[in-house]
């Protein structure tokens, strides 16, 4: 979609119905010489919103330049600030009229309260501030705390006239509170900082709720970041795509959230070029995803003069709105989930498993409209939709849903996985293991180097890992192998406790917490704000206190939000006896939240998506030819399996390709020869039929054709696979069956994190290109203890996950954790079909295996099985005809013929293109498989 040629809505209406201009032009650092020539300019060019204050020194320009430009007073609507050392409410009016007489006129569309600070001033001067002996402006503490005093004087303006709006500036959602809470005349207006550093996006949420609309100063960084977020590759992308400029798609990105941005330039082709953004409605996808993109960075904030004025609280208080959109008075405000919020999320868009499908303009379905955009409700499971009553149309319209077309040029994922109930039960499903000890004694897994990447820093987007126990080998060794580290392990930290500035009773406690916090914990995660929404963050907690504690031990992980200037001195203090400490500087910024853990564990909590992150980053990290590319995966890949990557081991290593994946398999085979570790990554599975002829006549051919003298095994080719429940027909295949007859290749399904990292590292490290298939629908929905150390898994040995006598049941990737659920409703059937499922295989004894490796697999471990029970049921999300599971079914037959009580069963998909209406139907789910089951065991 490109910029439209239509003139849109140039105005928003604000609470009490005022229509404000959607853009302003700022005169903020703007010399009196510039600001009166740059102001005329824009007025003359279209801009109709000045955004001024008593602070900037220049509103006498301003009102030269309105009168050089000719514009009528009433065509203008002119902003201005009510500076700090005017709060004294005998002062207030006083400064405003001071203002109005240097922008000559008799009244302000707005009048804000430009810092919810106030210095002292007893006599009113016209003066920035008068200064203590150490350089910073004197506060006046009581009155910055008590700001309603000030408010109610500027309320006093509107009732004489001389103001039309007031609102505020520069104030979290804690003040805003209680401005919205307290005020006769509500403010109507919060001016603060938003950009790609800023996100501001719980500020929003609230102040949004509550009819407050917030204005963006800084929209591009100011000069301290603008070249770097208008040189950003997202930025540049999104504005390519669009045919508009990447300052245009920073201030349209911010139009987009419903925010005003502020401009301000004094160069005349720059500022034609922002007025233009009025004309251009950026594609929602594109505001989601610059969205995403901010929420995923440190905040990093322009504007802070919290230390410089010395003030006693501080003034944004990052870290804690986050929880305040929960913690309001009287519950006013419970943020929506956030597929809910107009154009923002706060997970990654194309991850999300709350999120439904979004509405692409390249394409759409033509129900899509009418159903997709109004309905939050969930689908059902598939054993729901057959099982309960339909109540009128409304549970059948959220099948439709809107998809996009096969091309595939926005850097934008056209599909992402599933909501939490389209999902199979992964969370507690025995598949799964959530516990230490049994993470550990997965079978085949080998740790190939127990010690490596415990002395470290983890960085992962922006979270950040310090230990503080002694970098020892012995003490290496007990970290790594225990499965609660001894906290005596910990490094000794500085004894003093003095501190270069003195803290007020409340921040010395506070410090004092923090100080102990990281001393006395093994382990710190450090968590910014886009590691965590509120939902979140308020689940974790409840998820730690609900951690069983090892017998005798009363500690347990805490997670707390911190305040980030306090905990930046806790960690200079702590800094000269802990390297880690220095390092972890530049993370202390914004809201910052610390998980503190009495114990370590050679292995954490992880998404599948994570564990194939951190088994290329063991490769890269431990072999300097390795490389990592394909589309997208420098910015973190379609579904984010390549996250911080590209930054931690560099574009050269880790970097996009063309959409070409002939290109990208041609190219990894050419590095394989060459002597690198290539891991390629086609976006989706559906698209490796361009690659085909590379993949089955070049690399699996290589070794054979040149005699062993050349070889291609040094590659590995990712690839996302299977259904996620809306991906339609070219995003939703299984593609394992077409590498069936393809001697040289090695095919690897996995069906969980542990099983992702383990069996990717061994692909990685096999002498044989090998094609690594990664179910969708598994991504984010399942979650292990995943050893953090190097291991493996080895291929072509299929693992018994439950072991039975009377039935041999088959499986690999997403379809197991329907397997599972078939077993439940197999001993448990509901009872609207009970009467289906006879009392004696309600009782049958089923032997579980995951293939894991498709090709070559392990014809000994289903030989052997299907000889013990009789029985054998295959099932795969692939069509049955031609499927993966024939060859399977062939060899039981051929191997086991005397040994079967029942012809051999295949559950699969139809024998039609994956459809996108009623999608989870087209897929083996559990009253299928429990169907062929019940069929095979009283055959």
């Amino acid at each position: 979609m490109y910029a439209s040629a239509v003139r849109r809505s140039t105005t928003f209406t604000l609470a009490n119905g005022a229509q404000i201009p959607k853009l302003g032009f700022g005169t903020w650092k703007m010399s009196k010489e510039e600001a009166a020539p740059a102001v005329a300019h824009a007025l003359k060019a279209g801009f109709r919103h000045l955004d001024c204050a008593w602070a900037y020194r220049n509103e006498d320009a301003v009102a030269h330049g309105i009168k050089q430009a000719g514009i009528k007073r009433d065509q203008l609507w002119i902003t201005s600030k009510l500076w700090n050392s005017f709060h004294d409410p005998e002062h207030v009016e006083k400064a405003l009229d001071d203002t109005l007489k240097d922008l000559g006129t008799d009244y302000l569309d707005l009048y804000l309260m430009h810092w919810p600070v106030a210095f002292m001033n007893a006599n009113g001067a016209m003066v920035r501030s008068i200064r203590s002996t150490g350089g910073h402006p004197v506060e006046d503490t009581e009155l910055s705390r008590d700001f309603m005093a000030t408010y109610r004087v500027m309320e006093e303006m509107v009732k004489k006239g001389k103001v039309r709006n007031i609102g505020v500036s520069n104030f979290n959602i804690r003040r805003i509170s209680e401005a919205t809470e307290s005020a006769e005349i509500k403010p109507v207006v919060n001016q603060v900082e938003v950009n790609l550093g800023v996100h501001n996006d719980e500020l929003r949420n609230y102040a949004h709720a509550h009819g407050v609309t917030l204005q963006a100063y800084s929209p591009f960084g100011s000069n301290q970041n603008a070249a770097k977020y208008l040189e950003d590759p997202v930025v540049i992308d999104v504005a390519q795509r669009n045919n508009i400029t990447p300052a245009q798609v920073l201030l349209a990105w911010t139009l987009g959230r419903d925010i005003i941005p502020i401009t301000k330039s004094v160069t005349p082709s720059r500022i034609e070029e922002n007025l233009r953004v009025l004309d251009i409605q950026l594609p929602e996808e594109d505001i989601k995803h610059l969205t995403d993109e901010a929420l995923s960075r440190p905040i990093e904030r322009t504007v802070d003069p919290t230390e410089g004025w010395a003030v006693q609280d501080e003034i944004f208080e990052d870290g804690i709105d986050q929880t305040r959109e929960m913690e309001l008075k009287g519950g006013a405000y419970v943020p929506p989930p956030a597929h809910e919020s107009p154009i923002e999320h706060r997970l990654e868009p194309r991850n999300d498993p709350e999120t439904p499908s979004r509405q692409f303009h390249t394409s759409a379905h033509p129900m899509a409209a009418s159903s997709s955009s109004s309905s939050s409700s969930r689908r059902p499971t598939a054993i729901q939709a057959r099982l309960s009553p339909r109540s009128g149309s409304s549970s059948g319209s959220s099948f439709f849903r809107s998809f996009a077309s096969s091309s595939r040029s926005a850097a934008i994922a056209e599909v992402q996985p599933p909501t939490a109930s389209e999902a199979p039960v992964v969370s507690t499903s025995p598949l799964l293991r959530t516990t230490t000890d049994s993470a550990i004694a997965t079978p085949g897994l080998r740790l190939t180097d127990r010690e490596s990447n415990i002395e470290r820093e983890t960085k992962k987007m922006n979270m950040y890992t310090v230990r503080t126990f002694s970098t020892s080998a012995a003490s290496r060794a007990s970290v790594s192998t225990s499965p609660s580290a001894s906290s005596s392990a910990a490094a000794p930290a500085p004894t003093s406790s003095s501190s270069s500035r003195t803290f007020p009773d409340k921040k010395a406690f506070l410090y004092e917490k923090y100080l102990r916090l990281l001393r006395d914990s093994p382990m710190v995660l450090v968590l910014q704000h886009n590691n965590l929404s509120v939902a979140d963050f308020s689940k974790l907690r409840a998820d730690l206190a609900a951690i069983k504690l090892p017998e005798g031990e009363a500690a347990r992980a805490s997670l707390t939000v911190v305040r980030a200037g306090l905990i930046k001195a806790v960690t200079r203090e702590l800094s000269a006896g802990n390297p880690a400490m220095a390092q972890l500087q530049p993370a202390l910024s914004g809201p910052i939240a610390l998980l503190t853990c009495p114990h370590l564990t050679p292995a954490y909590l992880s998404a599948l998506f994570n564990a194939i992150r951190d088994a290329q980053a063991h490769v890269l990290a431990a072999d300097p030819t390795a490389c990592v590319f394909g589309e997208d995966v420098a910015f973190g890949g379609v579904f984010r399996s390549t996250m911080g990557l590209a930054e931690e081991f560099g574009r050269d290593r880790v970097f996009n390709t063309p959409l070409t994946e002939q290109g990208i398999v041609g190219f990894g085979i050419g590095m394989a020869d060459m002597g690198h570790t290539a891991i390629a990554e086609v976006q989706f599975g559906d698209y490796i039929f361009p690659a085909f002829d590379q993949i089955v006549n070049e690399a699996a051919k290589y070794n054979y054709r040149s005699g062993g003298q050349f070889s291609a095994g040094k590659l590995t080719i990712r690839a996302p696979c299977q259904g996620v429940g809306h991906g339609a027909l070219y995003h939703s295949q299984s593609v394992e069956q077409f590498f069936m007859p393809v001697p040289g290749l090695k095919v690897v399904i996995p069906r969980s994190p542990i099983q992702a990292k383990g069996l990717l590292l061994s692909s990685i490290r096999d002498e044989n290109p090998v094609v690594f298939l990664e179910p969708k629908m598994l991504y984010r929905s399942s979650v292990e203890q995943v050893p953090v150390d190097d291991f493996t898994i080895p291929l072509s040995e299929a693992e018994v996950v439950q072991p039975g006598a009377d039935l041999t049941l088959i499986s690999w990737g997403a379809p197991l954790y329907a397997c599972i659920e078939a077993l439940d409703v197999l001993r448990n059937p509901p009872a609207a079909i009970a009467k289906h499922f006879p009392q004696a295989v309600r009782s049958a004894s089923v032997e579980v295996i995951d293939l894991r490796t498709i090709l070559p697999w392990d014809r000994e471990t289903i030989t052997r099985s299907v000889a013990k029970t009789g029985r054998c049921v295959i099932v795969h999300e692939a069509p049955v005809t031609a499927g993966a599971g024939a060859e399977i079914a062939a060899h039981v037959q051929q191997n086991c013929f005397l040994n079967l009580e029942a012809p051999v069963a295949r559950v699969g998909g139809w024998d039609t293109p994956f459809p996108h209406v009623g999608e989870l139907f087209y897929k083996p789910e559990a009253i299928r498989i429990a169907d062929a089951l019940v069929k095979s065991l009283t055959y």
